[in-house]
């Protein structure tokens, strides 16, 4: 699939992934569910694959 945006659109995409990402990793530092905790780091890896695509999470 090719899914073509403009820059702004890039840049906002971009933008939204960083927030959810620090919002998951500051859950995950308050969690003590270790089942919720796995979920939470399987969605930053996932966030992180998607950002490294559209112009390069961390």
């Amino acid at each position: 699939m090719v899914l073509e945006i403009t820059n702004s659109e890039r840049d906002l995409l971009f933008e939204l992934i960083e927030s959810a990402h620090r919002e998951m990793i500051q859950e995950i530092d308050h969690t003590d569910a270790r089942d919720f905790r796995k979920l939470l780091q399987e969605k930053i890896e996932l966030l992180e694959h998607v950002g490294a695509k559209i112009g390069g999470v961390q």
